[in-house]
């Protein structure tokens, strides 16, 4: 059996099961929190990407949603709600690194994001979105209107989280093929327009303050954007998604200079590979980053996992690492 945030997950015929128990873990982490004062820890955030959400169901007219594709994906990130619900203080930011939707970018899968997402909203958490190589722009924008009119760059999603000692700047790094039709797959490789590029130029000008960036894909993927990274030292380090693998490394991007080394973290997923979500604290010398780790499948649970997936958990239950403000 594997362990899937303290409830055992036998097979995807269990999804069901286990979505029931998602829910009710939810409810009582918001009950538990109501009769709390429910205190917020501006200094904390939590970093959650490839969520592969689906708002596609089996029977759309039964009352019982089954999603078609990977039933256990929206039962996955319920319980990494209720995580973080039950988690005191309460973060004031979740960051979800992309691959929002489950394949094409389809509105419907933006629309139940968005129903499942609200449950953080609603405790008085702040969710910002990124996009990933299966998002899609023009039906992301459809239901979260609120980006179009605050994205930093037109035509991206690009945001800034204010975190009490640096600011967090969510990049867009989808390379998205024009005239898409509704099913059809887009580049899987990443990379960061201009426009950004430019922006961010004009956005640390003169910054006393440390900046730490992010987007879905890895730094060695956007030549332009590991140029600007080399060229700028405000940036103390870049955090992505997209691999489904926990990963901390750093990049010497700036030999024989001051602050030459940029550390980088790379996220688990909720949907397969290393399965959890890291836990962002800053203080006004470091940012640090604590992953907490639910387990490993790939690409889906078993009955009877292999032993390199409890070994893979095991490694991973006390990494964590930091980057210098």
């Amino acid at each position: 059996m594997l362990s899937l945030g303290g409830v055992a997950l036998a097979s995807s015929a269990s999804a069901a099961m286990l979505d029931k128990v998602a829910e009710a873990a939810i409810a009582e982490a918001k009950a538990a929190a109501k009769r709390g004062k429910r205190k917020i820890d501006p200094a904390t955030a939590v970093l959650l990407s490839d969520i592969h959400i689906s708002g596609e169901f089996v029977d759309d007219k039964s009352a019982e949603r089954i999603p078609k594709y990977y039933p256990y994906n929206p039962t996955c990130l319920k319980l990494r709600i209720a995580e973080i619900l039950q988690m005191r203080p309460l973060p004031a930011n979740v960051l979800v690194f992309g691959d929002v939707a489950w394949d094409y970018g389809l509105e419907e899968d933006y629309r139940y994001a968005a129903e499942l997402l609200s449950e953080l909203e609603q405790a008085g958490i702040k969710v910002t979105l990124g996009m990933g190589n299966h998002d899609r722009r023009a039906p992301f924008f459809k239901v979260f209107s609120e980006y179009a009119k605050s994205t930093k760059v037109d035509g991206r999603v690009v945001s800034v989280v204010e975190m009490p000692d640096f600011d967090f700047v969510m990049l867009d790094s989808l390379a998205e093929l024009p005239n898409l039709k509704p099913r059809q797959a887009t580049t899987v490789s990443g990379e960061i327009s201009g426009g950004q590029i430019e922006w961010l130029q004009e956005f640390v000008k003169g910054r006393s303050r440390r900046v730490v960036l992010g987007s879905h894909h890895p730094l060695g993927e956007m030549g332009n954007l590991e140029k600007f990274i080399v060229n700028t030292p405000q940036v103390a380090g870049y955090v992505y998604g997209h691999l489904h693998i926990w990963s901390k490394s750093a990049r010497v991007v700036r030999p024989r200079k001051e602050l030459h080394m940029v550390p980088t973290v790379g996220l688990p997923a909720t949907f397969y590979g290393d399965i959890g979500f890291a836990v962002m604290r800053s203080t006004p010398e470091a940012v640090t980053f604590e992953y907490s780790s639910k387990g490993f499948w790939w690409p889906q649970p078993k009955e009877n996992p292999p032993a390199e997936w409890q070994s893979r958990t095991d490694d991973l239950a006390c990494e964590r690492c930091k980057f210098l403000l």
